[in-house]
Protein backbone atom coordinates (compact mmCIF):
# COMPACT_ATOMS: atom_id res chain seq x y z
CA UNK A 1 0.00 0.00 0.00
CA UNK A 2 1.32 3.24 -1.07
CA UNK A 3 1.25 6.56 0.79
CA UNK A 4 -2.07 9.12 -0.12
CA UNK A 5 -1.65 11.00 -3.84
CA UNK A 6 -2.59 14.75 -3.58
CA UNK A 7 -4.98 15.40 -6.65
CA UNK A 8 -7.29 18.87 -7.60
CA UNK A 9 -10.61 18.44 -8.62
CA UNK A 10 -13.13 21.57 -10.00
CA UNK A 11 -15.91 21.93 -7.77
CA UNK A 12 -18.58 24.92 -8.11
CA UNK A 13 -15.86 27.04 -10.15
CA UNK A 14 -12.82 26.43 -7.91
CA UNK A 15 -10.07 23.85 -7.41
CA UNK A 16 -10.45 21.58 -4.25
CA UNK A 17 -7.39 19.78 -3.66
CA UNK A 18 -7.71 16.17 -1.93
CA UNK A 19 -5.65 13.15 -1.44
CA UNK A 20 -6.30 9.47 -1.75
CA UNK A 21 -5.72 6.03 -0.90
CA UNK A 22 -7.31 3.28 -2.87
CA UNK A 23 -7.22 -0.57 -2.58
CA UNK A 24 -7.59 -2.70 -5.91
CA UNK A 25 -11.55 -3.47 -4.67
CA UNK A 26 -12.59 -1.10 -2.52
CA UNK A 27 -15.41 -1.65 0.41
CA UNK A 28 -16.82 1.47 0.10
CA UNK A 29 -15.44 5.63 0.17
CA UNK A 30 -14.35 6.70 3.28
CA UNK A 31 -14.17 10.95 3.61
CA UNK A 32 -11.80 12.43 5.93
CA UNK A 33 -12.78 16.24 7.35
CA UNK A 34 -10.64 18.53 9.30
CA UNK A 35 -10.60 21.12 11.82
CA UNK A 36 -10.14 24.99 11.67
CA UNK A 37 -6.86 25.88 10.69
CA UNK A 38 -5.92 22.28 9.46
CA UNK A 39 -5.71 20.75 6.07
CA UNK A 40 -5.35 17.52 4.50
CA UNK A 41 -2.23 16.61 5.93
CA UNK A 42 -4.16 16.06 9.20
CA UNK A 43 -5.20 13.03 8.29
CA UNK A 44 -2.03 11.55 6.01
CA UNK A 45 -1.36 8.67 9.03
CA UNK A 46 -4.64 7.49 8.83
CA UNK A 47 -5.02 7.18 5.00
CA UNK A 48 -2.80 4.53 4.52
CA UNK A 49 -4.83 2.47 7.47
CA UNK A 50 -8.44 2.99 6.15
CA UNK A 51 -7.30 2.61 2.42
CA UNK A 52 -6.81 -1.12 3.05
CA UNK A 53 -10.09 -1.97 2.71
CA UNK A 54 -11.33 1.58 1.42
CA UNK A 55 -11.23 4.35 -1.35
CA UNK A 56 -9.84 6.71 1.43
CA UNK A 57 -10.05 10.87 1.17
CA UNK A 58 -9.31 13.88 2.91
CA UNK A 59 -9.79 16.99 1.44
CA UNK A 60 -9.00 20.77 2.02
CA UNK A 61 -11.54 23.21 2.44
CA UNK A 62 -11.99 26.07 0.15
CA UNK A 63 -9.19 28.90 1.26
CA UNK A 64 -7.11 26.33 2.74
CA UNK A 65 -3.97 24.06 1.93
CA UNK A 66 -3.30 23.46 -1.81
CA UNK A 67 -7.44 24.44 -2.30
CA UNK A 68 -8.10 27.82 -4.04
CA UNK A 69 -8.23 30.85 -2.21
CA UNK A 70 -11.71 32.92 -1.60
CA UNK A 71 -12.41 36.32 -0.96
CA UNK A 72 -15.82 36.10 0.44
CA UNK A 73 -17.19 34.62 3.31
CA UNK A 74 -18.37 31.41 3.68
CA UNK A 75 -20.24 28.95 5.98
CA UNK A 76 -19.69 25.38 6.87
CA UNK A 77 -23.07 24.79 4.73
CA UNK A 78 -20.82 26.06 1.55
CA UNK A 79 -18.07 23.23 2.78
CA UNK A 80 -20.55 20.91 2.62
CA UNK A 81 -21.59 21.82 -0.82
CA UNK A 82 -17.73 21.57 -1.58
CA UNK A 83 -17.38 18.18 -0.22
CA UNK A 84 -20.65 16.83 -2.31
CA UNK A 85 -19.14 18.60 -5.34
CA UNK A 86 -16.18 16.33 -4.65
CA UNK A 87 -17.91 13.23 -3.60
CA UNK A 88 -19.78 13.75 -7.02
CA UNK A 89 -17.40 14.53 -9.17
CA UNK A 90 -15.09 11.35 -8.42
CA UNK A 91 -18.17 9.10 -8.36
CA UNK A 92 -17.29 8.86 -5.16
CA UNK A 93 -20.53 8.57 -2.98
CA UNK A 94 -22.43 6.97 -0.92
CA UNK A 95 -19.38 7.52 1.40
CA UNK A 96 -18.74 7.40 5.12
CA UNK A 97 -18.11 10.42 6.40
CA UNK A 98 -15.52 11.15 9.23
CA UNK A 99 -15.69 14.95 10.41
CA UNK A 100 -13.40 16.32 13.10
CA UNK A 101 -14.21 19.81 14.91
CA UNK A 102 -15.04 21.86 12.36
CA UNK A 103 -14.94 18.87 9.87
CA UNK A 104 -17.97 18.16 12.14
CA UNK A 105 -19.68 20.78 11.61
CA UNK A 106 -19.13 20.40 7.65
CA UNK A 107 -20.16 16.44 8.43
CA UNK A 108 -23.47 17.06 9.80
CA UNK A 109 -24.83 19.82 6.94
CA UNK A 110 -23.12 17.80 4.24
CA UNK A 111 -25.55 14.94 5.95
CA UNK A 112 -28.72 17.33 6.26
CA UNK A 113 -28.15 18.96 2.96
CA UNK A 114 -27.25 15.98 0.49
CA UNK A 115 -28.52 12.69 2.52
CA UNK A 116 -28.35 10.09 -0.31
CA UNK A 117 -24.28 10.81 -0.42
CA UNK A 118 -23.78 10.07 3.28
CA UNK A 119 -23.80 5.85 4.26
CA UNK A 120 -22.57 6.67 7.50
CA UNK A 121 -21.42 9.62 10.32
CA UNK A 122 -18.20 9.78 12.12
CA UNK A 123 -18.84 12.71 14.59
CA UNK A 124 -15.28 13.86 16.38
CA UNK A 125 -14.76 16.35 19.16
CA UNK A 126 -17.45 18.12 17.23
CA UNK A 127 -21.25 19.87 18.09
CA UNK A 128 -24.56 20.77 16.75
CA UNK A 129 -23.87 24.58 17.32
CA UNK A 130 -26.48 26.80 18.36
CA UNK A 131 -27.74 27.52 21.13
CA UNK A 132 -27.54 24.21 22.65
CA UNK A 133 -23.52 24.41 22.28
CA UNK A 134 -21.14 24.20 25.17
CA UNK A 135 -18.20 26.65 24.93
CA UNK A 136 -14.90 26.31 25.55
CA UNK A 137 -13.08 26.01 28.57
CA UNK A 138 -10.44 28.94 28.79
CA UNK A 139 -7.39 26.97 27.19
CA UNK A 140 -9.92 26.09 24.55
CA UNK A 141 -10.79 29.91 23.72
CA UNK A 142 -7.16 30.42 23.86
CA UNK A 143 -6.33 28.16 20.94
CA UNK A 144 -8.71 30.08 18.96
CA UNK A 145 -6.61 33.14 18.99
CA UNK A 146 -3.40 32.21 17.34
CA UNK A 147 -0.14 34.48 17.53
CA UNK A 148 0.70 34.82 13.51
CA UNK A 149 3.38 36.47 14.93
CA UNK A 150 5.03 32.63 15.40
CA UNK A 151 6.16 30.94 12.80
CA UNK A 152 3.63 28.34 11.85
CA UNK A 153 5.26 25.08 13.16
CA UNK A 154 5.35 27.07 16.92
CA UNK A 155 1.67 28.72 16.10
CA UNK A 156 0.70 24.89 15.67
CA UNK A 157 1.98 23.46 18.57
CA UNK A 158 1.06 26.30 20.86
CA UNK A 159 -2.23 25.46 19.86
CA UNK A 160 -2.10 21.85 20.58
CA UNK A 161 -0.47 22.20 23.53
CA UNK A 162 -3.81 23.68 24.38
CA UNK A 163 -5.70 21.46 23.06
CA UNK A 164 -5.06 18.34 23.95
CA UNK A 165 -4.99 16.51 27.20
CA UNK A 166 -2.28 17.47 29.79
CA UNK A 167 1.34 16.44 28.98
CA UNK A 168 0.51 14.34 25.82
CA UNK A 169 2.23 16.34 23.50
CA UNK A 170 6.03 16.54 25.19
CA UNK A 171 5.39 12.76 25.83
CA UNK A 172 5.04 12.47 21.91
CA UNK A 173 7.92 14.36 20.50
CA UNK A 174 7.99 12.37 17.19
CA UNK A 175 4.69 13.15 17.15
CA UNK A 176 4.83 16.37 17.83
CA UNK A 177 8.01 16.95 15.19
CA UNK A 178 5.52 15.95 12.30
CA UNK A 179 2.74 18.28 13.05
CA UNK A 180 4.97 21.05 13.12
CA UNK A 181 6.49 20.11 9.83
CA UNK A 182 3.00 19.84 8.52
CA UNK A 183 2.19 23.07 9.70
CA UNK A 184 4.70 24.88 7.59
CA UNK A 185 4.41 23.05 4.93
CA UNK A 186 0.64 24.36 4.63
CA UNK A 187 0.50 27.58 6.75
CA UNK A 188 -2.94 29.09 6.37
CA UNK A 189 -2.52 33.55 6.80
CA UNK A 190 -4.24 35.29 8.92
CA UNK A 191 -6.88 36.50 6.38
CA UNK A 192 -7.84 32.64 5.78
CA UNK A 193 -8.00 31.34 8.94
CA UNK A 194 -10.54 34.59 10.08
CA UNK A 195 -12.99 33.37 7.13
CA UNK A 196 -12.86 30.13 8.22
CA UNK A 197 -13.21 30.74 11.43
CA UNK A 198 -16.17 33.15 10.91
CA UNK A 199 -17.93 30.17 8.79
CA UNK A 200 -18.07 28.07 12.63
CA UNK A 201 -19.81 30.73 14.02
CA UNK A 202 -22.65 30.40 12.31
CA UNK A 203 -23.09 26.81 12.48
CA UNK A 204 -26.59 25.29 13.64
CA UNK A 205 -27.75 22.46 12.78
CA UNK A 206 -29.46 21.30 16.24
CA UNK A 207 -32.97 21.98 14.70
CA UNK A 208 -32.11 19.18 12.18
CA UNK A 209 -30.63 16.75 14.57
CA UNK A 210 -33.69 14.41 14.82
CA UNK A 211 -34.31 14.16 11.45
CA UNK A 212 -31.37 12.40 10.15
CA UNK A 213 -31.29 8.73 9.82
CA UNK A 214 -28.22 8.00 8.47
CA UNK A 215 -25.94 5.36 11.18
CA UNK A 216 -23.97 7.68 13.44
CA UNK A 217 -21.10 7.70 15.85
CA UNK A 218 -20.21 10.05 18.15
CA UNK A 219 -16.66 10.06 19.28
CA UNK A 220 -15.26 12.25 22.16
CA UNK A 221 -12.59 12.95 24.66
CA UNK A 222 -13.99 13.74 27.74
CA UNK A 223 -10.91 16.12 28.68
CA UNK A 224 -11.59 18.15 25.18
CA UNK A 225 -11.47 21.96 26.35
CA UNK A 226 -12.20 23.35 22.86
CA UNK A 227 -15.63 21.24 21.77
CA UNK A 228 -16.64 20.25 25.15
CA UNK A 229 -17.58 16.78 26.14
CA UNK A 230 -21.22 17.61 26.45
CA UNK A 231 -21.44 18.91 22.75
CA UNK A 232 -20.84 15.14 21.93
CA UNK A 233 -23.52 13.70 24.48
CA UNK A 234 -26.08 16.29 22.79
CA UNK A 235 -25.21 14.88 19.32
CA UNK A 236 -25.67 11.16 20.44
CA UNK A 237 -28.69 11.67 22.27
CA UNK A 238 -30.49 13.64 19.88
CA UNK A 239 -29.54 12.10 16.59
CA UNK A 240 -31.62 8.71 15.90
CA UNK A 241 -29.66 5.58 17.10
CA UNK A 242 -26.24 7.26 17.27
CA UNK A 243 -23.66 5.96 19.23
CA UNK A 244 -21.47 7.50 21.77
CA UNK A 245 -17.79 6.29 22.36
CA UNK A 246 -16.14 8.11 25.26
CA UNK A 247 -12.21 8.19 25.58
CA UNK A 248 -11.14 8.91 28.98
CA UNK A 249 -8.96 11.82 29.61
CA UNK A 250 -8.54 13.04 25.94
CA UNK A 251 -8.53 16.11 24.27
CA UNK A 252 -9.44 17.64 21.23
CA UNK A 253 -7.28 15.38 18.52
CA UNK A 254 -8.65 11.46 19.78
CA UNK A 255 -7.56 10.30 16.17
CA UNK A 256 -3.92 11.11 17.09
CA UNK A 257 -4.30 11.58 21.11
CA UNK A 258 -5.42 7.80 20.85
CA UNK A 259 -4.40 6.59 17.17
CA UNK A 260 -4.57 3.11 17.64
CA UNK A 261 -8.03 3.28 19.11
CA UNK A 262 -9.65 5.16 17.14
CA UNK A 263 -8.32 3.39 14.19
CA UNK A 264 -9.75 0.03 15.42
CA UNK A 265 -13.62 1.74 16.58
CA UNK A 266 -14.31 3.89 13.48
CA UNK A 267 -12.80 0.71 11.33
CA UNK A 268 -15.02 -1.82 13.09
CA UNK A 269 -18.26 1.36 13.19
CA UNK A 270 -17.48 1.22 8.90
CA UNK A 271 -17.34 -2.27 9.19
CA UNK A 272 -21.62 -2.51 10.38
CA UNK A 273 -22.13 -0.35 7.40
Amino acid sequence: MTGPTGHKVAVDGRLIAYDEVCPPQPQGTVLFLTGLGGTRVAWRAHLPVFGQRYRALSLDHRDSGNSDTVEDDYTTADQADDAAGLLQALEAAPAHVVGLSMGGFVALNLAVRHPALVRSLTLVATSAGGASHVPPDPAGLESLRPNFDLSPAERALTTYRLITAPGWLDANPDLAARMAANAEAQPLSPAGYARQFRSTRTHDVTGQLAQLTVPTLVLHGDADPLVRYENGQHLARSIPGARLLTYPATGHLPQLERFTDFNRDVLAFLAEH
